[in-house]
């Protein structure tokens, strides 16, 4: 079974078992919709625990989540350290042209002419836009706008995205 991490837990917030999340998922609101199943998981033990979402807000950068099943300080606190994931089969279908970070990560990038430029390493999310961070053959990165004007095709079953350079970009 494959899963995706939504987050990791850091520390807890209040009395009622609210936790505070880093957060490594787009789409977060919609992943901790009230009742959403989500797993508590931790790698090193294997321990794996089924959970449903009672309440999410965002402030400041961090995700702040409770599940209907840990309402209590106590019971959430053995938890910190643990990565909240979901299934992958699980994951709502999305939109034309729209992707999961998760499914762009390990693509490999071609320019116009087909030669190849790199891997994608990470999905930035800057105020601008999305920008795929690509580890280039020489080691050094390159950070290429997700922007229609650079990505003209993405096909994320044979993992390649093609793009079109702009001169002095690499």
């Amino acid at each position: 079974m494959e899963y995706l991490s939504l987050g990791l837990i850091l520390k807890t917030r209040g009395l009622n078992g609210e936790v505070k999340v880093k957060s490594s998922t787009d789409f977060a609101s919609s992943r901790y919709k009230r009742k959403n199943k989500v797993y508590l998981y931790k790698e090193s033990s294997g321990d794996l625990k089924e959970v449903h979402v009672a309440s999410y807000s965002f402030n400041q950068g961090f995700d702040y989540v409770s599940f209907e099943e840990l309402k209590d300080i106590n019971l959430v606190l053995p938890y910190i350290g643990y990565e909240i994931v979901v299934k992958k089969e699980e994951q709502p279908k999305l939109k034309k042209d729209t992707y999961y970070y998760g499914d762009l990560i390990g693509c490999e990038v071609y320019d116009q002419n087909n030669n190849f430029i790199g891997k994608v390493t990470k999905v930035e999310d800057f105020s601008a836009n999305q920008t795929l961070r690509i580890k280039l053959e020489n080691g050094k990165d390159l950070l290429l706008p997700f922007m229609k004007a650079f990505i003209k095709k993405v096909d994320i079953e044979n993992k390649k995205i093609d793009c079109e350079l702009i001169e002095g970009m690499i």
